[in-house]
């Protein structure tokens, strides 16, 4: 067992300090893809893992699809330059690698690369290129140690952007890793204590962006219990601390919205093979700026208030998946202003395998998100996503699909509504 250890951690790392010079060397950064709204229609797994070198598996992948967009810009279609509806024919290419070692019931060992090139049929201007590179550690010794370490870091371009929904619809250049790590023991497979540590960063290329650039540390810790055969529950304990660290245009330490939380969660927990699977995540938090008012002098908002984080997926056969996602958090707006708002959702989405050659997918979002700040009135944002699609498998290793997602945003203060339509044509191989 050690040696096959030795031999997986070796060749995979040695590949993936190739892929990664390789990298640098024409100044990429790979992480986390956001790059389409949520649909119901996923990269889902083919039968993978046909190239074997020992215990270690090699899973290339390459989707290639072609895009119609009703509305590339998402804008509201008013008369302004910035808010016109412009729609066009996008060619998106998702190359991808994958080396997965397994240690048996000891856990696994992986690291890739996945990418996201889109070409645009007039709007040649706006073609992007977003790339992931995925480190992920999980080990569990037979005395009860457990290790895990995710990070994965992101090079992005897209006009989607992030968390905050900063200038939606704008392509925009930016990097970011997100680092999840947690070492622990079980005790008898009925206790365990676990100790968290989590790390995020991001930074965008231009100046005028620079509201958006900042790092976040957070330390935790926790215990799960076993309830039944396959579920465990589990209370955690987080604290975190914000540093945005670009500071132009009248920001500084002592006026910028840095900030601290604490956070309690509750939840439930499933093993692999269980009917459930995901987490049922649930707490509250409690978030305490660093300084009293912004650089126009408006006074920080501390706001206490329920968070969740809840992915559930329930298979009551093997030809059919249930999921269930619900959202809550705070978002930051910028290290310039005041603004937050609070976000709100639930998703639910259902797959179903019929004749064993057909996948279908079907699935919606719907969230709200509440802003602090007044203008003339209080912005409220509602949100209604839809995606749809099937997927048929030709062989194995091949399948093609058709989608398409819808996207509404429905705001009170009418300049930030749109809604977008896409239809997607797709070719899947992965080996």
């Amino acid at each position: 067992m050690k040696r096959t250890i030795s031999i997986c951690l070796s060749a995979a790392l040695l590949l993936f300090l190739a892929a990664f010079v390789m990298a640098e060397a024409i100044n990429i950064h790979v992480g986390r893809l956001n790059t389409i709204p949520p649909s119901a229609h996923q990269q889902g797994p083919l039968e993978t893992g046909k190239i074997h070198i020992g215990d270690l598996k090699v899973v290339p992948r390459l989707t290639a699809g072609y895009v119609y967009d009703d509305n590339v810009f998402l804008g509201n279609g008013s008369n302004s330059a910035d808010e016109k509806e412009s729609s066009d024919w996008i060619l998106r290419l998702m190359p991808g690698l994958l080396l997965d070692c397994g240690f048996g019931p000891r856990g696994r060992f992986r690291v890739g690369y996945r990418g996201d090139l889109a070409y645009y049929d007039d709007q040649s201007k706006n073609d992007w290129q977003t790339h992931e590179g995925l480190f992920d550690l999980d080990y569990r010794s037979p005395g009860g140690l457990i290790v895990r370490a995710i990070n994965v870091y992101t090079d992005a371009e897209d006009p989607y952007t992030s968390e905050n929904e900063y200038q939606l619809g704008r392509k925009i250049k930016r990097w970011h890793n997100n680092l999840k790590t947690k070492v622990g023991f079980d005790f008898k497979n009925r206790f365990r204590v676990l100790a968290y540590y989590n790390y995020y960063k991001q930074d965008y290329d231009h100046k005028e962006d620079f509201t958006q650039d900042y790092d976040s540390n957070e330390f935790g810790a926790g215990v799960q219990m076993r309830l039944l055969p396959k579920t465990w529950g589990f209370i955690r304990y987080h604290y975190g601390e914000r540093d945005y660290f670009s500071q132009r245009e009248g920001v500084t330490e002592d006026n910028d919205s840095d900030f601290s939380w604490n956070r309690m969660n509750a939840g439930l927990t499933w093993e692999p093979g269980a009917k459930l699977s995901g987490e049922l995540n649930v707490g509250y938090q409690w978030k305490d700026y660093d300084n009293k008012a912004n650089k126009d002098g408006y006074i920080y908002d501390d706001r206490n208030t329920w968070v969740a984080s809840t992915v559930i997926s329930y298979k009551p056969a093997l030809t059919r998946v249930l999921s269930l996602t619900m959202l809550r958090a705070l978002r930051e707006v910028g290290s310039i202003t005041d603004e937050y708002f609070e976000d709100t959702g639930v998703g639910l989405s259902l797959q179903q395998v019929f004749l064993d050659k057909i996948t279908l997918f079907v699935g919606t979002t719907l969230s709200q998100n509440d802003y602090n700040v007044f203008d003339d009135k209080r912005r409220k944002d509602d949100n209604y996503k839809v995606g749809l699609g099937f997927d048929y498998e030709i062989r194995d290793w091949l399948r093609t699909g058709l989608s398409y997602s819808y996207w509404r945003k429905d705001s009170n203060i009418t300049k930030y509504d749109f809604t977008d339509n896409r239809f997607m044509a797709k070719l899947d191989i992965v080996y």
